[in-house]
C-alpha cells in the first residue's frame, strides 16, 4: 500500500510546470497525506485523466484544486477547476457510469470525484 503523499508528489510536480507556463493557479487540499491507499493505480489514473481534462478547459487566471478527504465510505479524491466551460452532458454521464461524482454547471466550478474504500 502506498501513502497519498507518494502518489500525489510526482503528479503535483508535473502540474506545477504545466500550470506555471499557462498562469493557472494550483491548490492542494489534502486532509491526510499519510493515509494509505490500497488501489494506487485507480488514484493515479483518476488524477492523470481529470487533471488533463481540467488543463484542457482552463484558461489563464483559472484555478485547479486537487483534494482528498476521508469519510465513512473511504477516501474521496477530487479535481476541481474554475474553467468557465462546463462538461458536456455526454462526458458527465460517462464519468458517472465509471462511478465518479460529477458537478459541472455553467458559470460555476467543475468538480469530478472518486471515492475509494479504505
Amino acid at each position: 500500500m502506498s501513502r497519498i503523499i507518494d502518489i500525489i508528489s510526482p503528479i503535483y510536480q508535473e502540474l506545477i510546470e504545466k500550470c506555471g507556463r499557462r498562469k493557472i493557479s494550483i491548490n492542494l487540499d489534502f486532509q491526510d497525506l499519510s493515509a494509505k491507499v490500497e488501489n494506487e493505480e485507480a488514484v493515479q489514473s483518476f488524477f492523470a485523466t481529470e487533471i488533463k481534462r481540467a488543463l484542457k478547459n482552463c484558461e489563464t487566471g483559472d484555478k485547479i484544486t486537487l483534494s482528498q478527504s476521508s469519510s465513512a465510505n473511504g477516501l474521496r479524491f477530487s479535481v476541481k477547476s474554475s474553467a468557465k466551460t462546463p462538461l458536456d452532458a455526454e462526458t458527465a454521464d460517462k464519468l458517472r457510469e465509471k462511478g465518479y461524482e460529477v458537478r459541472s454547471r455553467f458559470g460555476y466550478d467543475t468538480i469530478v470525484s472518486l471515492t475509494i474504500a479504505s
